[in-house]
């Protein structure tokens, strides 16, 4: 069946707070939203979605690579492959380099409209978080993949308000972060929250006010899942050490 606007917003709503791992690999990623996207509702081969289906080459594992290589993984049977330059409209799958300001680590997201102005895209992401609807900035873009099957026309668009908070805070985080100055991870398992659940925080040493924790089941829990994938497995400190490093980085 030849996808309609009004199945494009049916797959909309029907992935919206959701946490989507396509391949049970470092949880659920921007890659997998968008090889969701592309094998549910465009019914496109899933091996054909993953990062280095056709090379390795320049940024093997990471989201990029679908778009540097997208031809030779043959994407162009069911894609346009279009330049940065291009006037995306919704359906469209943006592609973030790696290295960028913004993601370092690259990013892939679906877009659904261009705000005013042209410098955000209000797209279905993922990552930090479920799938959301979130506007992102077009600094660092490479191109997009147009859906070739795809007939346009409205969508419902409006930002998921709940998850805001964690947008903030991955972005904090991603400003913060540098090679050369890292971040720590840390979890808290015993005698977290009075539910159970482990807490979770991110700091820079020596660096006041650099303090950010999180919870496993709120907005900003939502971004606990992708700190992992981009400061590495957290390190388990006490409670005693917690409450440390708590009031020497808030």
């Amino acid at each position: 069946m030849t996808p309609t606007v009004d199945s494009l917003g049916g797959y909309i709503a029907s992935v919206r707070s959701r946490f989507i791992d396509v391949d049970g690999w470092f949880g659920a990623q921007c890659w997998d939203q968008w090889s969701h996207y592309a094998t549910n509702f465009l019914g496109v081969p899933v091996l054909t979605t993953y990062a280095d289906a056709g090379g390795s080459w320049p940024h093997s594992g990471y989201a990029c690579n679908v778009f540097h290589n997208a031809r030779s993984a043959g994407l162009e049977r069911w894609f346009e492959i279009l330049p940065a330059s291009a006037t995306p409209r919704a359906g469209d799958v943006a592609f973030w380099d790696f290295g960028s300001a913004w993601y370092p680590w690259s990013h892939v997201a679906t877009v659904l409209e261009v705000l005013p102005g042209g410098r955000l895209l209000r797209c279905l992401t993922q990552n930090p978080g479920a799938v959301q609807i979130a506007d992102l900035i077009t600094n660092g873009l490479i191109g997009y993949l147009r859906p070739r099957a795809l007939i346009l026309g409205g969508v419902d668009a409006s930002p998921t308000a709940t998850l805001t908070a964690s947008t903030k805070l991955a972005a904090q985080a991603r400003l913060r972060r540098r090679k050369e100055d890292p971040m720590h991870l840390v979890i808290l398992k015993q005698q977290a929250r009075s539910d159970g659940s482990a807490a979770y925080a991110i700091y820079k040493p020596g660096v006041p006010g650099s303090w950010e924790e999180f919870d496993n089941f709120t907005a900003r829990g939502m971004y606990a899942n992708s700190l992992s994938s981009q400061f590495g497995q957290p390190m388990e400190v006490t409670l005693k050490r917690w409450s440390e490093l708590q009031k020497k980085y808030s």
